[in-house]
């Protein structure tokens, strides 16, 4: 059996900035040499597990042309499962295809032997952060799938990704607003809940889920009246009133106190006492001085 492709996850946010391919063990030169590209018929593949559930239209769209006008540069890359294929990477590019109501498409086969399938959202992630940002809200909901599937304390993603774990806290607070959020089961992911940034999320995050939904709502009203979001600092103007209230700890009656408490009591006020009466003593001297 051939040797599974290794992958070091830390790579996944550090250098998403650098988009090529070298990060994608399935688009490494290797890969290229040693797998043949076949056309496969575009309704025999599975798209699951891709952290980016959000796409740009008009962005497939131009894709879509690109490829009508140049012919698919790169191709995906499948393996096979249960009979059809499951995407690795490219799904894009497969959505362009469907658009152009492409009956095939350009593939690299996988053999099932040679990919650690624990390692695909991983593997998935990178891939889009390299070919086109995630949204904030995408990167939220795929941290918190790592989080879930490897079993993780927010410490310990951070520490994989090399990230801080006060950053990595803020974006699994984000993704767990969206999951909780009555929006997430009833609205298309165009729906611009998922537009609103970390940023803001942040200052929900206090709130129960009833004025968490009060302050979307805000934050939605805003971006439909301005086209923007209301600033971070007049949402968190917003939710001031909003923030549950610290109650005030009554303090126990002295019949309610044991008798050891009630000493100790004692002994405080005592010392109290004892103090302000070397003040009172220091004050009256003084007074006297000053007379003389």
């Amino acid at each position: 059996m051939k040797n599974k492709t290794n992958f070091n996850p830390a790579d996944i946010l550090s250098k998403a900035s650098n988009r090529t391919s070298s990060l994608n063990p399935f688009l490494s030169s290797e890969t290229s040499t040693q797998h043949q590209t076949i056309d496969i018929p575009i309704d025999q593949i599975i798209t699951e597990n891709n952290p980016r559930k959000t796409f740009n239209e008009a962005s497939i769209r131009e894709l879509a042309d690109s490829i009508s006008q140049y012919g698919l540069l790169q191709p995906i890359v499948v393996r096979k499962k249960a009979g059809k294929y499951e995407l690795i990477n490219g799904e894009r590019r497969y959505r362009a295809h469907k658009l152009l109501k492409s009956k095939t498409i350009p593939a690299v086969v996988k053999n099932v032997e040679q990919i650690d399938i624990t390692k695909l959202p991983e593997i998935k992630l990178v891939e889009n952060l390299q070919r086109e940002d995630l949204s904030e809200a995408d990167l939220a909901l795929s941290l918190q799938e790592l989080k879930s599937r490897h079993k993780e304390t927010n410490e310990q993603l951070a520490k994989r990704i090399n990230k801080s774990a006060q950053w990595v806290k803020t974006k699994i607070a984000h993704a767990e607003i969206l999951k909780e959020s009555s929006f997430n089961s009833n609205v298309d992911k165009s729906h611009p809940i998922y537009q609103i940034p970390t940023s803001l999320f942040t200052e929900i995050a206090p709130l129960d889920v009833t004025n968490r939904k009060k302050a979307i709502d805000y934050l939605i009203k805003g971006l439909e009246k301005k086209g923007d979001f209301p600033s971070r600092n007049d949402l968190r103007e917003y939710v001031r009133p909003l923030k549950p209230t610290k109650p005030s700890k009554a303090k126990p009656k002295l019949s309610q106190l044991e008798l050891k408490d009630l000493k100790s009591k004692l002994a405080k006020i005592k010392e109290k006492i004892s103090v302000l009466q070397n003040e009172k003593a220091i004050l009256e001297e003084t007074i006297r001085k000053y007379k003389k």
